[in-house]
């Protein structure tokens, strides 16, 4: 069994530097609508922190665990408002218009969509985009129905096959890891929609939200796991999942000692 894999490795190298892109996207949107920033975590740190320094009013940490990243701005909950000086108020993110908000929240699945369609692009080649487009959607929605009904299995196995012929597979796996990005990460925020602060809020629209996060925990956790992991042995499983991390980790703290640095060369903070 080999160790590594080469296409896992560059797959969450590639994933990471969307990543990167997102919070690149996100820095830019706080510089020009002058938005404090107070915190860049690169990978999340439940317990500790690989690094954890302060910079100019901003803590930079490296975290170690590789399921996402962090730019947390001023004053982005009302809590946050309260315990604030009344002169970095106007650089707080809930200072800014609505409209500003919901776009700073956007921003990143406009990044993803780029991604998204530049794996498109690179499937088939140029010039055959709307065919990966059209294969790939057919591809989706026959795993989805497979996903519930096994008797469908060996037809899956075998359009998986012929799609990958004359595929590039690190465009292919790309596409599957995006579009479940894209449709898992809003449904998740639907329950949080609804107010916590004693307000009240229609039951059935409630009971709508909850169940809504049931589904999304139970597809991302259970049967998507258990859909894909018996087409691949346990050491193929280990072997990918070693090499996608490396990918994600490598990338990752290069884009976080280059934040580091960049950060080093400003003698203040910006607001």
């Amino acid at each position: 069994m080999n160790l590594l894999s080469y296409n896992a490795f560059l797959l969450g190298a590639i994933i990471f530097l969307a990543v990167s892109l997102c919070n690149l996207m996100y820095i830019w949107l706080c510089k020009i609508w002058k938005i404090k920033i107070v915190e860049v975590s690169i990978f999340l740190n439940p317990g500790f922190s690989l690094v954890k320094k302060e910079v100019n009013g901003i803590v930079y940490i490296l975290g170690w665990l590789p399921v996402g990243t962090i730019i947390k701005p001023l004053g982005e909950s009302k809590e946050d408002l309260e315990k604030m000086a009344i002169e970095e108020l106007p650089y707080t993110f809930s200072s800014k218009s609505r409209t500003k908000q919901v776009l700073f929240r956007l921003s990143d699945s406009l990044v993803w969509l780029v991604f998204l369609f530049v794996s498109l692009f690179a499937l088939k080649g140029p010039g055959n985009i709307l065919r990966a487009i059209d294969e790939m959607f057919n591809y989706v929605e026959f795993a989805l129905k497979t996903m519930f009904d096994s008797s469908l299995h060996n037809e899956f196995v075998n359009r998986t096959n012929s799609l990958l012929m004359d595929s590039n597979i690190i465009a292919f796996a790309s596409i599957l890891l995006i579009v479940m990005y894209l449709v898992i990460t809003p449904l998740s925020k639907i329950p949080s929609l609804f107010p916590e602060d004693g307000r009240k809020t229609n039951g059935l629209i409630k009971l709508i939200g909850y169940a809504v996060g049931i589904f999304v925990t139970y597809m991302t956790l259970w049967k998507i796991p258990k859909f894909v992991f018996p087409f691949f042995s346990f050491g193929q499983i280990i072997s990918y999942l070693i090499s996608s991390l490396l990918g994600l980790y490598i990338v990752g703290s290069l884009f976080f000692l280059l934040t580091m640095c960049v950060a080093k060369f400003k003698t203040k903070p910006a607001f």
